[in-house]
């Protein structure tokens, strides 16, 4: 059950994570960075460092991808939970806020996430915006998760944009659309990391 705890927070975590992340300039995971098209020019978004606060929006439609062999393990009763849960969120929209600190070392080398199942291809970079790509693999668990996302700077104190991604494990597939918008809260971070 812990590895299904954990796959699901991935899957329901990930569009947060891409938005919270557009702070760092290089929005989401790179498993060592893929080769960029040639044209694309790697740029840190012109924002300002300290304390982010980001919300997001995010909505959830298909199947919870769970791994086929998770779903085996759970007795009819949990199964029953699990799926009147998941269809009863689906197509229901959920909104978090988190906050994080950034700093000029994360705009310049942007590089947080779980570099050994994650891929980022970056399709636009400039100081006002990003667009791109991921991919993701957890092979311990049988699923995998794709998707895009665009990020736009308004000012340096505040960045919107959308992701879309896309979970599948155990014949079922998942898709999570996110809108979110980022603002800085102070020069100082405090406690946040």
């Amino acid at each position: 059950m812990k590895s299904l705890t954990n796959y699901l927070a991935v899957v329901t975590v990930l569009a947060a994570v891409a938005a919270i992340s557009v702070q760092s300039g290089q929005p989401q995971p790179s498993k060592g960075t893929k080769p960029q098209p040639p044209n694309v020019k790697l740029q840190p978004l012109n924002v300002k460092t300290g304390l982010w606060e980001s919300t997001v929006t995010y909505t959830r439609t298909g199947q919870l991808p769970i791994p086929a062999g998770t779903l085996a393990r759970l007795t009819p009763a949990q199964r029953a939970r699990l799926e009147e849960r998941a269809k009863a969120n689906s197509g229901n929209s959920n909104t978090t806020t988190h906050q994080s600190c950034l700093k000029k070392e994360d705009l310049e080398n942007p590089d947080f996430t779980d570099k050994k199942k994650c891929t980022w291809t970056t399709l636009e970079s400039s100081s006002t915006g990003a667009k791109g790509s991921a991919t993701c693999d957890y092979q311990e668990m049988d699923a995998k998760l794709s998707g895009t996302g665009e990020f736009i700077v308004v000012d340096q104190e505040h960045v919107n944009g959308t992701v879309h991604m896309t979970g599948t494990a155990g014949g079922r597939s998942m898709n999570t659309d996110a809108k979110f918008a980022a603002k800085w809260l102070g020069s100082s971070c405090a406690n946040i990391k």
